[in-house]
C-alpha cells in the first residue's frame, strides 16, 4: 500500500485534469517511476504492473489481455476499441506500445476492476480503494419508488417494459436474457425477434405472464397498476424514474448492472461514459463562445415540448459548452411565445419535429430557420438516457456547436 500513495498525485490528471484543475506540469517534479505514463489529460499504466490490482496481462499480437476469475478486458493496441467480457466500448484515449512496453488506460481499468477515487482537497490529491461487490449476491433487495422488490436469484428471462431498458440491457451485453419488449423498443435491431408485448401504457398481461419472465422492468410514465398485477402473478418487476442529469444516466447503468450481473461491464461502460464527458470539458477549456440550442421534443398543433432546466437533455447540453434555450422552465411542456423571445441559435430535434417547425409560419422569424442552423437527428440517440445518449449524443451536440474542435475529443 506504501507504493500505491505515491501515485494520489497521479490521479488529479486522471479525474481533474480534464476539469481544467491541473495541467500535466504538476507532474513535471514528480518521481519518475515505471508504473505510468502522462499523456494529454490522461494516464496509463503498464500491464507489466497491473497484477497489483489482482488481474493478470497477456499480449497476443496487436491485442493485450488484461483478466481474472471474473473480468476480461481486451485492448486493442493504437486504438481507443475495448472490450469487457465481450462487450464493446469506445473510449477517448488509446492503448499504445511504447518501448516493448504496452499502456492501458489507468482509470479506466481501476474504475471497472472497483476502486472508488476520491478528491482530498487538503491534499489537493486523489485517493483510490477496493470496493466490495465486484460481483452481484442474491438474493437482491432493491428500492421501487416507497417500495423494495427482492430479487431472489439472477434474473435469466427479462420482460422489458420501455425502450431505455432495452438498449441498457443490450449494451450491459445482457440482450440474450430478454424474452419480451415493447411495440416502441428498436434498438438494436435485431430486438424485433424478440415477443412484442404491446405498448408502453398498455402492455398485454397475458402475453408477459405466458413469457415466465423472473423480471420486468420499466421506466418513467409506467403506470403503477401494470406493475402490480404483474406482482400479483409472482414476476417481480421494478420502474426506474428518468434520470435529471448526465450523473443519473451513470447510476442507472449501475443499478442495472448490479440487477442482471453484468457490475464489471456497467462500470467499464460507466468509466468511458464519464471519461468523454470530463475530456469534453478539458477540450472546452473554459470556452466562452456559447450559442443556445432549443431541443425540440414536440411541436405542432398539441403544443410545444422541449427539455426544460432539470432535465438530462439540458444537463447534456449545458455540458458541450451551449446554452439550453429552454432553462427558464422546469419539465417539458413550453410555447411559441418563449421559443421566439428566446431566438435560438441552433434547433435539433427529430426531422418531423423540425420540418414541422420550418414550414410553420409561427417560426419563420427564428434566427435558427432563417440561417438553417438545424440539426434533424434520430432522437431515440439523445431521449432513452441510455448509454447512446453519452457515447453518440454528446459528440453530436458538441459538433454543432463546436465543429472546429471536434477532432480533438477522442472518441
Amino acid at each position: 500500500m506504501k507504493r500505491f500513495t505515491k501515485l494520489f498525485t497521479l490521479f488529479l490528471a486522471i479525474t481533474f485534469l480534464c476539469l481544467n484543475i491541473a495541467s500535466p506540469d504538476v507532474f513535471a517534479s514528480s518521481e519518475k517511476q515505471k508504473d505510468y505514463i502522462i499523456k494529454g489529460c490522461r494516464a496509463y499504466i503498464s500491464t507489466d504492473d497491473v497484477s497489483n490490482y489482482g488481474v493478470k496481462a497477456k499480449k497476443e499480437g496487436n491485442k493485450v489481455k488484461v483478466y481474472n476469475s471474473y473480468v476480461t478486458m481486451e485492448f486493442n493496441i493504437d486504438s481507443n476499441k475495448v472490450s469487457i467480457n465481450n462487450i464493446n466500448v469506445t473510449l477517448d484515449c488509446k492503448t499504445f506500445e511504447e518501448k516493448g512496453k504496452v499502456y492501458v488506460p489507468y482509470r479506466m481499468l481501476l474504475e471497472t476492476l472497483n476502486y472508488k477515487l476520491t478528491w482530498l482537497s487538503t491534499t489537493k490529491s486523489v485517493s483510490f480503494s477496493k470496493q466490495s461487490g465486484d460481483t452481484t449476491k442474491y438474493p437482491l433487495t432493491i428500492k421501487n419508488g416507497e417500495n423494495k422488490i427482492v430479487i431472489d436469484k439472477e434474473p435469466q428471462k427479462i420482460v422489458s417494459l420501455a425502450p431505455g431498458v432495452t438498449e441498457k440491457l443490450y449494451e450491459l451485453g445482457a440482450f440474450e436474457k430478454l424474452v419480451g419488449r415493447t411495440q416502441y423498443c428498436k434498438y438494436p435491431s435485431k430486438v424485433k425477434d424478440i415477443k412484442n408485448v404491446g405498448t408502453l401504457f398498455e402492455p398485454n398481461i397475458e402475453t408477459i405472464i405466458d413469457l415466465e419472465p423472473d423480471l420486468a422492468l420499466a421506466e418513467t410514465h409506467f403506470k403503477k397498476e401494470i406493475l402490480d398485477k404483474l406482482s400479483q402473478a409472482g414476476i417481480a418487476s421494478a420502474s426506474a424514474k428518468t434520470p435529471v442529469s448526465i450523473e443519473g444516466i451513470y447510476d442507472q447503468m449501475l443499478l442495472m448492472g448490479k440487477i442482471v450481473n453484468k457490475n464489471y461491464e456497467a462500470r467499464a461502460l460507466v468509466s468511458s461514459m464519464r471519461s468523454k464527458v470530463q475530456k469534453i470539458k478539458y477540450v472546452l477549456n473554459n470556452n466562452s463562445n456559447k450559442k443556445s440550442i432549443y431541443y425540440v421534443v414536440g411541436t405542432g398543433q398539441h403544443g410545444e415540448y422541449t427539455a426544460g432546466s432539470d432535465t438530462f437533455i439540458a444537463d447534456m447540453i449545458r455540458t458541450v459548452g451551449a446554452t439550453n434555450a429552454a432553462d427558464d422552465v422546469k419539465g417539458w411542456k413550453y410555447s411559441v411565445e418563449k421559443i421566439i423571445d428566446n431566438d435560438p441559435d441552433i434547433l435539433v430535434g427529430n426531422k418531423t419535429n423540425i420540418d414541422s417547425m420550418i414550414n410553420s409560419s409561427n417560426f419563420s422569424i427564428l434566427s435558427a430557420i432563417k440561417n438553417k442552423s438545424y440539426e434533424k437527428i434520430d432522437s431515440n440517440i439523445l431521449e432513452l438516457s441510455a448509454p447512446r445518449a453519452i457515447n453518440i449524443g454528446l459528440k453530436m451536440l458538441f459538433k454543432m456547436v463546436h465543429g472546429d474542435l471536434v477532432n480533438e475529443l477522442g472518441f
